[in-house]
Order: structure tokens, then sequence, then C-alpha cells
């Protein structure tokens, strides 16, 4: 089975269940997911049974015996599912109750009235990497990722220990033991492998830890504030230059390019190109922009019929 789609959309009924799954048989939820066609305002009534095919290499795993007892202890499953967070009532599903592995093939069967829990995005959804969430080992490590993804685009997430531990099928755990094997191993591997930057503070009533406050950030936004803050760096140091200083360092920035040199002398003898020219390569060096041909890039800027 191929992946249709770099990020899952998953319900956040999903989101919010609880299992006891293992690493492989979270992979194969992921899989699953990537393949189908969520959406809003789902009709239950219209699907039937559906199948789906996915390969050893898929799993990132090549160990048979383990695959083998992963999908078995996968057709007894059970996801135990809440309506919403206020909520305390659910009910529980078996996703998988037909199994079984051809050759390097584990093939699941999915059936109608199961279905459309994984698809409608209604009452709210996580949008997550799929190869993040696949490239994590831990299951600790997994849930988590899935509840930071929901909650960051608010940035925080304010949880009950109890809550957390009951998400993370880690109830048996003293808190000292939680926050070492759950917490800060889980967070250690999200803030290594994905797309988020998680921390996290207790709270307390007494003596004892009663909630977890997370703060979660998004790697792609810390590099471009980073980025930008480089790239102010940059033009607050060439302000504060002599202009014979600053042609100088044009010139010398120029080599870095294959303009002609007509362009070049264009550039360094025309104000509005030289300035022009500064800005877009300042963000080039930043990471501000990319481009597989930087040369063209500005030309297209300085010298084009369109110029921008």
């Amino acid at each position: 089975m191929s992946l249709k789609r770099k990020y899952n959309q998953q319900p956040n009924i999903i989101t919010r269940s609880t299992d006891d799954m293992t690493l492989i048989e979270k992979r194969i939820m992921y899989l699953v997911i990537s393949t189908l066609d969520t959406g809003f305002n789902i009709q239950p009534d219209l699907f039937k049974n559906m199948e789906f095919k996915i390969s050893f290499d898929q799993l990132k795993e090549t160990n048979y015996s383990r695959i083998k007892s992963s999908v078995k202890k996968l057709q007894f499953r059970t996801l135990t599912l809440t309506d919403n967070d206020e909520k305390e009532d659910f009910f529980q599903i078996i996703p998988f109750p037909s199994v079984r592995i051809q050759g390097s093939v584990v093939t699941l069967k999915m059936m109608a009235d199961v279905i459309p829990y994984f698809l409608e995005l209604r009452k709210g959804f996580t949008k997550y990497e799929l190869a993040a969430a696949l490239a994590l080992t831990s299951v600790y490590a997994q849930k988590l990722y899935e509840l930071l993804s929901r909650w960051k685009d608010k940035k925080e997430w304010f949880v009950s220990l109890d809550e957390l531990q009951n998400l993370l099928n880690a109830k048996n755990y003293r808190y000292p033991d939680f926050k070492i094997n759950c917490l800060e191993k889980g967070l250690n591997e999200i803030n290594e492998k994905t797309d988020l930057i998680a921390t996290f503070e207790v709270e307390k009533t007494g003596k004892a830890v009663s909630s977890i406050r997370f703060f979660i950030k998004i790697k792609a936004t810390i590099e471009r504030q980073e980025a930008k803050e480089s790239f102010d760096s940059d033009i607050s140091e060439l302000n504060a230059m002599q202009p014979s200083e600053v042609a100088v360092l044009v010139r010398q920035l120029l080599h870095n390019y294959t303009f002609s040199k007509q362009q070049s002398d264009l550039i360094m003898s025309t104000p509005s190109l030289f300035n022009k020219f500064i800005d877009i390569d300042r963000k080039f060096a930043n990471g501000i922009l990319s481009a597989r041909n930087q040369t063209a890039y500005i030309a297209s800027f300085l010298f084009g019929k369109n110029k921008k």
C-alpha cells in the first residue's frame, strides 16, 4: 500500500482513545489512517468493510516473529473512545477483527460500522506528520506526539496527571518513574525526530503532582524566527558600516553568483538594485529564501521584465 499524504488527519475521538497497543501495532494504525479519505459529516450507512495491505518495509521492522506477535494481538485490541473532553461516557471498538500475514505483507480488515470513527472530522481532528510518527520507537512517544499535535496550534496543553497516565496507558507508574520513562524519554524522542519541540512543567496539590502543563512549539516556526533574527542582525551590521565598506562587501558577495560583468556593474552603480541585491542575498544566507539557481532567481527580480 502506498502512502497517500504527508500528514495524517486523525479524528480527535481516536486521538483521545486509550489502548494498550505495541509500537508495531501503532505503526499499522498510522499507515491505515494515511490511506483513508477523511472528511466532514460522514454518513455511516454508506460504508462497506475495507481491506488494507501493509508491507514489512513500511513498518520499519524486519523481524517476522515480532510482526507476527503484534498482528496476532491486534486482532483482539480494543480502542476505548471518549466522545469529547468533558464527557466520561465511553464505548469500545475492535478496529481489525481479521488479520493475516502472507509473505512480507500484513492484510487487515476493518468493519463497516467502525470505519466512520476514523473518518469523521466534524468534531475536530489532529494533524501530524506521518513520517515523524512512524520514526518514533516508543509507544509513549507515539501517543504523546498525537496528543501534542492536537494542541500545537494552542501552544499549550494542560492536563491532569490522572488523565495523562490514562491516555498513555501508564496508570501503574509512580510519578517519579512516569516522569523518567514516559514524559522525559518520550519528549526527548519527539523533540529529536518530529516537527515539534515540547517541554513541560508540573503543578502540585500539596506535595503531590496533580497536573502537567506542556509547552509546544513547531520547529519550522522556530527556524523561521531564528532566520528572521539572523537576517535582521546582518542588516543592522550593514547599516552600521560605512558606504565604502558596504560596497567592498557587496563586490565580494557578487563573486558567489554568475552574473555577467555588465549585470554586476549595474548592481553596483544602481542604488535600488544594490539594496535589493543585499536584501535577497542575506535572505539566502540565512535560510529565509531558497532556490536551485540563486543567480537566476535574483536576476529575475533585478533585471526581469516584471521586476518585483
